[in-house]
């Protein structure tokens, strides 16, 4: 009986010691997605996405070099100071807090865009979710058609307005193939986590089967 005692209580010391992994563990990522060229001259957007359980605010800022990007919208920004605020709180409980972030190139190179995290914090505002960041590299190139004095000619205009659209194009696709990656992966994360109320019942169960079988095996004797 002793024996059959000490199983139950290594059982339950199992069960407690894996609920605060599951009580505290959630925690949150974010990424930036978006084009990865552009002409100067041109508005582009980057979108900004936080993922977690039961995400309910986040607090960020997106930093980026004022002499190669022009904010624009998407945020919060005094002015055009090299850095955008992000916050915002779920109206749902999907996990997923996103931000189009726009900006206007405005000089040729590469720009780097960095994002830090302030605060997060579950939808019942009493977790803290991590202070996850994220970076990406914008490469701008000079428009040439800007630089030139002749005015077009109408074969020109319209090559012109077909490399824009092929441009816009391949834009969309970009961030499209890099939201699918996104879900993805979220469905991953989603697949491998066990949620702590099955580990809880499955510990309990297991005491049963062991209280049962110890019943049982005393009545034999």
């Amino acid at each position: 009986m002793k024996q059959i005692m000490r199983v139950i209580t290594a059982v339950l010391l199992l069960v407690t010691l894996m609920a605060p992994q599951a009580a505290f563990g959630a925690s949150s990522s974010v990424s930036l997605s978006g084009a990865k060229t552009a002409k100067a001259g041109e508005v582009v957007t980057i979108k900004v996405t936080y993922r977690g359980d039961s995400l309910g605010y986040v607090n960020g800022h997106l930093t980026y070099d004022t002499r190669r990007l022009e904010y624009v919208s998407g945020g919060s920004s005094q002015g055009n100071a090299g850095l955008v605020q992000l916050k915002q709180y779920a109206d749902n409980a999907e996990g997923i807090l996103s931000f189009k972030v726009k900006f206007r190139a405005v000089g040729a190179g590469s720009v780097n865009l960095s994002l830090e995290t302030l605060e997060t914090q579950n939808l019942d505002g009493d977790a803290d979710m991590g202070t996850p960041s994220a970076s990406m590299t914008l490469d701008i190139v000079k428009n040439s058609s800007s630089s030139q004095s002749p005015v077009p000619s109408s074969s020109e205009t319209s090559s012109s307005s077909e490399e824009s659209e092929t441009s816009q194009l391949t834009t969309e696709s970009q961030e499209v193939e890099s939201a699918q990656a996104e879900d993805e992966q979220s469905g991953r994360e989603k697949e491998g986590s066990i949620p702590y109320p099955l580990l809880l019942i499955a510990g309990i169960v297991i005491v049963v089967l062991i209280l049962v079988i110890a019943i049982r095996l005393k009545k034999k004797r």
